[in-house]
């Protein structure tokens, strides 16, 4: 059947105007004509000359093509998935072209498919062109592999998997330095599963995949007695037997040193006593001195604003402690007045007179929505620690083992960032959820150390067990094909996942209906093709 390119260019368009888009603008205009190029070019692999070959003696041996590259579309959200197909069949007199077989599993994945039915047509297709003793056909495709609860690091900070948009860059890691990079996704996936996953779960682990999603992991042999310590990358099913599994939790990520923050500051121009214009001018502060400024104000500050006359910033400690007299240097050091109330209480209150900070801090909202500006992810990795050394003096302390920090704050969004930034500077913690005798509910981030005091960047799992799931299951696709993943504010580097249709775990020979003929009927035949889909 032909297909009607002009149906599918005016649906196209009507779709980018309804996600809000302008299809007319530069990077859009041809998309609509793109796509209906592309379903063209789909819809051609559908027809073709299947010859076949007969009389070929007594010629009855396995006939294998594997690595069969795909490509297809997904029925349910018309979302790509991809992958590699396995077919073999034993001949009864008759044979085809080897590139035939190929022709055939684009013949059907070039079309809105789901991987079962794709998986089951290749199989009957062969069965009625050839007629042989037994066809086999296993497809491998890259799809999901997360649990729905499953957040992911983002330049917007931690979100479900579901609730990610096109303007989002995600966290991904390399396998061998685990540096993190941001970088939008080439593919967002969501599928439904129904079955066992695995959970891998410890005190600062918790981790719902899919059995044949890619774990980066490794052996408490290779990690602390193997001179090249690497990192693994195995099937989840594979590695849930193994007793001890170490997962890696926490990377380095490339930033930026910055010299100075520049604030705009807006006053009245006045000449001859009439005012003429709104006046803007830079506000230049020593980005060191602004960045711990910053780490003071979101664990101890607020702001007032009265009658848009009165703007001030304030900031309150215990009189006489380290804390307020790091907290004073910092403030000599920008460019505002200040003023210092002490209370009966024994507090101080420092109050900076300001309506250029005000406005600054304001964006970054107060007490329970609190939350760290976007450009402090992106700096290097000292001035990251110069703003955690600052947050910390109002809101944190050395826990008695004299080992790990540990922070509360009634803001959500602030404690995540908090451990979002200890992540990219290669420091693991866990965040817990308390409710205090006052009612209310407060966020508590610990950070991790081992028994010598090195700051830890990963756990070691020793709870691994099968849990049943019915829900949606979720992934992306980037270059480096490892995320940065939490789950029940647990953090934990992950990869996607590799899910095999037609044939269950291999080790264990269990087939579907995928196969027929002698691979269903004999042992050995199916024994055969599994190794040889599976050999390297």
């Amino acid at each position: 059947m032909k297909i009607d390119k002009e149906k599918i260019e005016k649906a196209i368009k009507l779709f980018l105007e309804g996600i809000g888009e302008d299809p007319d603008r530069e990077g859009l205009k041809d998309t609509p004509k793109r796509i209906s190029k592309m379903w063209e070019e789909f819809k051609s692999h559908e027809e073709f000359n299947m010859t076949v070959f007969e009389d070929v003696g007594n010629y009855n041996e396995m006939i294998v093509v594997r690595d069969i590259q795909f490509y297809s579309v997904c029925e349910h959200h018309l979302l790509p998935f991809f992958g590699k197909a396995h077919v073999a069949y034993i001949p009864n007199k008759k044979i085809c072209g080897l590139s035939k077989l190929v022709r055939v599993v684009n013949k059907f994945a070039y079309r809105p498919q789901v991987q079962e039915r794709l998986t089951a047509q290749i199989a009957e297709f062969l069965e009625k062109e050839l007629q042989p003793k037994g066809v086999a056909v296993v497809l491998e495709a890259e799809h999901l592999c997360y649990s729905s609860d499953t957040e992911i690091l983002t330049n917007n900070g931690w979100k479900y998997f579901k609730d990610l948009n096109f303007e989002d860059k995600v966290a991904q890691v390399n396998p061998d330095t685990l540096e993190i990079s941001f970088t939008k996704p080439l593919n967002y996936i969501k599928y439904p599963f129904k079955g066992m996953m695995i959970n891998f779960k410890s005190k600062s682990v918790d981790l719902l995949v899919s059995p044949d999603h890619k774990m980066l992991y490794s052996t408490e042999w290779v990690f602390y007695k193997s001179k090249n310590k690497r990192w693994l990358s195995k099937k989840a099913y594979e590695i849930k037997d193994i007793p001890k599994i170490i997962i890696p939790q926490a990377g380095k990520m490339v930033g930026t040193e910055l010299e100075y923050i520049e604030l705009e500051e807006e006053y009245d121009r006045v000449i001859y006593g009439n005012t003429l214009t709104k006046t803007k001018k830079k506000v230049k502060i020593k980005a060191d001195t602004f960045i711990k400024f910053l780490g003071i104000y979101l664990s101890e500050g607020s702001y007032y604003i009265e009658d848009k006359k009165h703007y001030k910033v304030k900031i309150v400690q215990k009189e006489n402690t380290n804390s307020s007299k790091e907290i004073e240097k910092v403030l000599k050091e920008l460019p505002f007045n200040y003023n210092i109330l002490k209370r009966k209480n024994g507090t101080i209150e420092y109050v900076i007179n300001s309506e250029t900070l005000t406005k600054y801090v304001e964006k970054f909202g107060k007490s329970e929505d609190k939350y760290i500006p976007k450009f402090i992810y992106s700096l290097s990795e000292r001035q990251k620690k110069l703003f955690l050394d600052y947050f910390r003096l109002g809101n944190g302390y050395l826990k008695p083992d004299g080992k790990t920090y540990h922070f509360v704050s009634k803001s959500k969004k602030l404690i995540d960032g908090i451990q979002a930034l200890y992540t990219t500077i290669g420091i693991s913690s866990t965040v817990y959820k308390q409710k205090y005798k006052n009612g209310k509910t407060y966020y508590r981030l610990e950070t991790r150390k081992d028994k010598k005091g090195n700051n830890k960047y990963y756990s070691m799992v020793r709870e691994v067990k099968d849990v049943p799931y019915n829900d949606y299951i979720y992934s992306v696709t980037v270059p480096e094909g490892y995320l940065l993943v939490r789950r029940n504010n647990k953090i934990a580097i992950s990869g996607n996942c590799m899910s095999m249709r037609g044939v269950k775990n291999p080790s264990s020979y269990t087939v579907t209906s995928k196969l027929t003929g002698v691979f269903m009927e004999n042992p050995k035949t199916r024994e055969e093709f599994l190794n040889l889909i599976n050999s390297k």
